[in-house]
């Protein structure tokens, strides 16, 4: 059934200019009919990264409001929006708020295809008509790239969307659209990155005749850890980079990177060496331009100093280039309060920050994806800044930071370097600046490297760089991801 304003827009895309703005049409990709069901709930089977699992989505066809789960081992996750909040969950169940403002935003887009009303009102204009299609593009004020959805011209319905944002592609066909009850939507629905593709099949279709505002909100924090007191472990620095002893089950000791930029990672010789079974195959990218392979594992038991984690996932990843056996980093500091000495080489964690007895003022800082994000300025010029234990230079400069303000001619660089990463080796021009703002933290005098990826993390729109160990280590750095908050002590 062809909606009104869809009929008007598929006139529309045929007789007006590109280049003329027009109302923004219906683009629900699960439309109701009639007013008569307000919440359905989806039953797929998905298979993706070589794992096969089921996902159950629950949907508010009035707000938008979602949430979905899927179960597959390892690579099982969660993801939602209450109305308020944008979250996501890893296998174990422990929640992220979504903080950086391209994720929010770029989840509340995708929300208005559920069915939300606003207040995001994005720009709207005809891209193309292709035989039998239209291509309308989405453009919202914040969001560094468009998104362009693909309308059946007969129909009005959404065949594909295609999402830049943050700098990775990503399309997703939708089709098989049956009408249960008052509702349309598509039982087929097959997303491709740069990672891999994934597959959605619907096999069953509800009604709830209604639901509590929880069901949209993130899961509790799940009790998995152990720890009295405070646990103090020796810190190596390896390569510029921060390195810890860990165990596996009753594996052998493993050296690892502690990486706030990261998640639980092994090498698949580390993995071995641990007893770990791997399943499924995937990829993964990092601070260079492509991509590398990885699988997925559980440990049942994670021991770091007196701190033990329980059933615990990790990425199997074939990457050779720090020399170590892995990394841990993002379930360990949602678990601990940690604080790093760089100068007594320890790290101590704690299952409360207040066991540290800090009196100092914490820096608020949000979440871009599991890595801690404050507001900064880069010898003036402000924007976000991301704060990584895992990056062996002082600051990098993400591509699209460097090319709005034209850094390279402004810091008068010709020195050109390259840096070898997962995802192979980025490339950069090198520059000192002055100073580098750190919410109210001021360092001076801080190398930097202008970065001039076209992929990978360091073409991420949506800030303006990556701090650091040799900034970093001028303080001691405490993080509270609990309560989002952190502190440099000098």
């Amino acid at each position: 059934m062809l909606s009104a304003a869809l009929a008007a827009l598929v006139t529309l895309a045929s007789v007006a200019p590109a280049s003329r703005p027009a109302a923004l049409p219906d683009l629900r990709v699960i439309r109701r009919l009639s007013p008569r069901h307000r919440f359905v709930r989806l039953r797929a089977e998905i298979d993706g990264d070589g794992v096969r699992g089921e996902e159950t989505g629950l949907y508010d066809l009035a707000t938008g409001r979602f949430v979905e789960r899927i179960v597959a081992g390892p690579v099982s996750f969660s993801d939602g929006f209450d109305g308020a909040r944008v979250w996501s969950a890893d296998a174990t169940g422990m929640p992220i708020v979504a903080g950086n403002a391209e994720d929010r935003l770029d989840a509340l887009a995708w929300a208005h295809f559920f069915g939300r009303g606003g207040p995001e009102r994005p720009a709207f204009t005809r891209l193309a008509v292709r035989p039998g299609e239209v291509v309308v593009r989405l453009r919202y004020t914040g969001l560094s790239a468009p998104i362009d959805v693909t309308l059946n011209q007969v129909s009005g319905l959404v065949t594909a969307i295609e999402d830049d944002s943050r700098g990775e592609a990503g399309r997703s066909h939708f089709a098989d659209y049956r009408r249960v009850d008052d509702v349309l939507l598509p039982f087929r629905a097959d997303t491709a990155t740069r990672y891999g593709p994934w597959h959605e099949r619907v096999r069953a279709v509800d009604f709830p005749a209604g639901t509590t505002d929880d069901a949209f909100g993130p899961p509790p924090r799940p009790q998995d850890a152990e720890l009295d007191g405070i646990t103090a472990v020796p810190l190596e620095m390896r390569r510029g980079h921060p390195v810890v002893a860990i165990r596996i089950d009753h594996g052998p000791v493993l050296r690892v990177l502690f990486d706030t930029g990261s998640s639980n990672i092994l090498t698949p010789e580390a993995a071995r060496r641990a007893g770990l079974q791997t399943v499924g195959e995937g990829k993964i990218g990092g601070m260079g331009p492509s991509v590398v392979r990885q699988r997925y594992a559980t440990a049942r038991r994670l021991t770091i100093g007196r701190a033990v984690l329980h059933d615990q996932p990790f990425s199997v990843v074939d990457d050779q280039t720090s020399g170590l056996d892995g990394a841990i980093g993002c379930e360990v500091l949602q678990r601990f309060a940690t604080r790093f000495d760089f100068r007594r080489k320890t790290v101590e964690l704690a299952r409360d920050a207040r066991l540290f007895g800090i009196r100092a003022t914490p820096i608020a800082f949000r979440f871009s994806g599991c890595q801690p994000e404050i507001d900064g300025a880069l010898d003036g010029l402000p924007g976000a800044i991301s704060i990584d234990t895992g990056d062996a230079n002082a600051f990098d400069v993400t591509a699209p930071f460097v090319r709005a303000h034209k850094l390279i001619a402004r810091y008068r660089t010709t020195q050109i370097g390259f840096a070898d990463a997962i995802g192979g080796a980025s490339m950069g021009f090198f520059a000192h600046a002055k100073t580098l703002r750190l919410g109210p933290v001021v360092a001076h005098d801080v190398p930097i490297i202008l970065n001039a990826a076209t992929s990978g993390a360091m073409n991420d729109p949506a800030e303006l760089g990556n701090v650091g160990i040799p900034v970093l280590a001028r303080f001691v750095a405490v993080f509270d991801y609990r309560n989002s908050r952190m502190w440099l002590l000098r």
